[in-house]
């Protein structure tokens, strides 16, 4: 969040993520680095990471988790280029934001994660929302603006096998809702171009939940903070290879 500049590459920044997994020891990536600035985002599974220049008035998604001796992480964070969101960013952003904080805070042993979690908490608060920012008429909208299911186990896998039915204590899985507005949307352009994924790490405990991810700071507030702090590769600069220097 610090080192990141209008006019990086998607794959600098995936390179970015990528170095600091090898400076702590992690042996592998754990799944291909997702990196997309602007409508890219609203690819799934995004891994070409190919935008030579990112734009200062775009968000980036970015998906990335590090293997490290077997085990696999998942987090995702999307941020400002510029270090500020816009208006339709901070909207959008703050509703995955509430969508995502409501559900952590109820994933707790005997939780149905499809039921509890994702349809009667997550999906209720996005619709909810969408319709308030006008974006849907109903909260009953078929959309895909929310095209995929909250979460999933991980462990020795990035999508590790495990009962949905019920959590237990022990388990960790991944929570991450998401809302994609894709170019060419039925609604208002404003909003087009926008998308934002939240995804943390959950590991069930015998009270509740705690969040295993939470040094990487997930309010828009603090991401805005942390964004004008410098940076260590702020005087990283690499020889212009054209001028043979």
């Amino acid at each position: 969040m610090k080192a990141m500049k209008p006019g990086m590459s998607e794959r600098e920044v995936q390179g970015i993520h990528e170095f600091v997994f090898k400076k702590y020891q992690a042996e592998y990536e754990g799944y291909p680095s997702i990196v997309g600035e602007g409508n890219n985002g609203c690819i799934l599974h995004y891994i070409e990471n190919y935008k030579p220049e990112i734009s200062s008035d775009k968000m980036i998604l970015m998906d990335l988790g590090a293997e490290y001796h077997g085990y696999t992480a998942d987090v995702t964070r999307t941020i400002p280029v510029d270090g500020v969101f816009s208006d339709e960013e901070r909207a959008i952003y703050d509703l995955v934001y509430k969508a995502q904080d409501a559900a952590i805070n109820a994933a707790k042993p005997g939780v149905n994660i499809q039921r509890d979690l994702d349809r009667a908490i997550a999906r209720k608060i996005i619709n909810d929302g969408l319709v308030e920012l006008g974006i849907i008429e109903s909260p009953d909208d078929r959309h895909l603006f929310f095209p995929h299911g909250l979460g999933h186990h991980i462990g020795l896998d990035v999508h590790d096998k495990g009962n949905y039915d019920k959590l237990e204590p022990g388990m960790v899985i991944t929570i991450e809702p998401g809302i994609y507005i894709p170019e060419g949307a039925n609604c208002d352009k404003k909003w087009w171009g926008i998308a934002v994924r939240i995804e943390d790490c959950i590991l069930i405990t015998k009270e509740g939940s705690e969040l295993l991810s939470d040094l990487a700071p997930r309010h828009s507030d603090e991401i805005e903070a942390l964004m004008k702090q410098p940076s260590p590769l702020d005087s990283f600069i690499l020889p212009d290879l054209e001028k043979g220097g």
